[in-house]
């Protein structure tokens, strides 16, 4: 980390780790043998704190490089060696106090993730499609979140936001595209003397949509939880 001032400073971060072939996939005879994962992370970046303290901004580029990727197939169960994978992106954050007793948090991240070298062909109705080219399962290339809260008075304060996921793919030939979507969030609190209360709906206008999915079958996806209210009381002493 270099801190030229005490309003900014950069760093950059190298490091690599190992996942056993057993860690994750039941240990038998067909995945005994297997080399470990590897995956190696690079990574640059800086933070600046702006308006006197009042906002911090923080920008990163990095890559991730993955090795002896394999994953369970949902259907069959046979291990499937993916190969090799790369990810590059870039996130950015900023948050900071508004006038006016509004506070921001906002954040986005581009990620492009594919597969770099794979000897593995899928066969999809028949169809023989190469790994190699395609991209990372359930990664999207853009996602993006914004929250915006103000103090009311009082020990009110009120918030709403917005979180977005980009499109990504179920499944590593790349045939089936659960759709991007976005989802809104609001939030009412009050504070008085140590004692906090906030209620926060969530999916505020009921969206339906794809949240997550196996990664290896194109049909064992999971549907995002509807909308939903949750009262949370908490006191400090």
């Amino acid at each position: 980390v270099y801190q030229p001032s005490s309003t900014q400073s950069y760093y950059g971060s190298l490091s690599k780790s190992f996942q056993p072939s057993a860690e994750t996939l039941p240990l038998a005879t067909n995945n005994a043998q297997m080399a470990p994962e590897e995956t190696t992370s690079k990574e640059v970046g800086a933070k600046f704190d702006l308006f006197d303290g009042k906002a911090s901004a923080t920008a990163s580029l990095f890559r991730l490089e993955r090795t002896n990727i394999k994953s369970a197939d949902g259907i069959s169960n046979v291990i499937i060696p993916i190969g090799k994978q790369r990810t590059d992106g870039i996130e950015l954050t900023f948050t900071g106090d508004l006038s006016g007793g509004w506070q921001i948090w906002a954040g986005y991240a581009y990620m492009d993730a594919k597969v770099t070298d794979s000897p593995t062909i899928s066969i999809v109705n028949g169809v023989q499609i190469p790994l190699q080219g395609k991209r990372a399962t359930l990664t999207p290339e853009h996602s993006a979140n914004i929250w915006l809260t103000k103090a009311l008075g009082h020990g009110f304060s009120a918030g709403t936001g917005l979180n977005y996921v980009g499109d990504r793919f179920a499944n590593p030939a790349n045939t089936v595209t659960l759709p991007g979507y976005t989802t809104m969030d609001a939030m009412l609190s009050y504070r008085i003397r140590g004692f906090d209360l906030q209620l926060n709906i969530n999916n505020l206008f009921d969206r339906k949509y794809i949240v997550s999915g196996h990664g290896s079958s194109a049909n064992l996806n999971l549907p995002g939880a509807p909308r939903n209210v949750q009262l949370t009381a908490r006191y400090s002493f």
